[in-house]
């Protein structure tokens, strides 16, 4: 499986080996994403489409060009579904991340850099695309290395790297606070918990563990405050079947129903900030 991160910024600025191009089936340059590629890399890709691609390409299908001016050495052209126009077919989004990555490997690249494959003027809807980009490329048996997911939007590229945290957590060294969330609780307040418990731990991978408990739970503490953007003493008093003590956070909502992105605040003051104080506790007696 390739290392997977979430990149804010410019795809066409990224410095890697290809970068995927979310064309239509003419592949001669659209709006876009596949617009911008073409007139940031220059008219030897289109020269190259015209080439290699004279009848176009099949929804689901890739294929690679020459980078122009771009800092990637190829472009890979990906032809995905346009939700709008009735391609519903989730397989064929799925095609486009596969097909990539295995021109990718005939051409020997290590490093590939993707957009949210018709999450944008295609109108699949972002979740799922976001969905369908991380769970693919996860579950791909390819010789590259490293894949980056790339959103220009920051709330876009929050909830893919929310998604690649969930999917793909990072590793955790030993004696950090990020290695006090390794196991997760038996159960959940609510769908969001799952997300912020993954982002946390990603967020303390390296971080050593305090001296005391008290300095911990601060640490915790403030993470999830600065997440859910209030103070856990606004909620934290509440009952945990109050829906009015959840808090929506955009970042974790994969779209999957009424508790999709909910972090339940008495969940985390009650239960979950307990768990970790007890893991800490417990690993600091074990090192006495």
């Amino acid at each position: 499986m390739p290392t997977i991160s979430a990149v804010l910024g410019d795809i066409t600025a990224q410095e890697v080996d290809a970068i995927v191009n979310p064309a239509n089936r003419a592949m001669r340059g659209g709006g876009g994403v596949d617009g911008a590629i073409h007139r940031a890399g220059g008219p030897a890709i289109l020269r190259d489409c015209v080439a290699r691609f004279p009848d176009g390409l099949a929804t689901g299908d890739a294929g690679w060009t020459t980078a122009g001016d771009l800092p990637a050495r190829w472009v890979i052209h990906a032809v995905g579904p346009n939700h709008g126009a009735g391609e519903r077919d989730r397989s064929l989004l799925v095609s486009c991340y596969r097909r990539a990555l295995a021109v990718a490997d005939e051409l020997g690249a290590r490093s590939v850099a993707f957009p949210l494959i018709s999450a944008g003027v295609f109108g699949w809807p972002r979740a799922d695309a976001i969905a369908a980009a991380v769970d693919t490329v996860a579950a791909a048996t390819t010789g590259v290395g490293e894949v980056r997911l790339v959103a220009r939007d920051e709330d876009v590229h929050r909830q893919v790297r929310a998604a690649v945290t969930l999917r793909c957590p990072p590793p955790v060294g030993e004696g950090t606070v990020g290695a006090l969330f390794d196991r997760d609780p038996t159960q959940y307040g609510l769908r969001g918990d799952a997300y912020l418990w993954r982002e946390l731990r990603a967020r303390f991978a390296g971080t050593p563990l305090p001296s005391d408990w008290f300095t911990l739970r601060k640490l915790v503490t403030d993470a999830i405050e600065q997440t859910v953007g209030e103070p856990l003493s606004t909620r934290g008093d509440r009952p945990w079947h109050d829906g009015t003590a959840a808090v929506h956070v955009p970042a974790f909502d994969p779209g999957h129903g009424m508790s999709a992105g909910a972090v339940h605040i008495p969940w985390w003051v009650h239960t979950g900030l307990p768990i970790l104080l007890d893991r800490y506790d417990r690993e600091r007696r074990g090192r006495g």
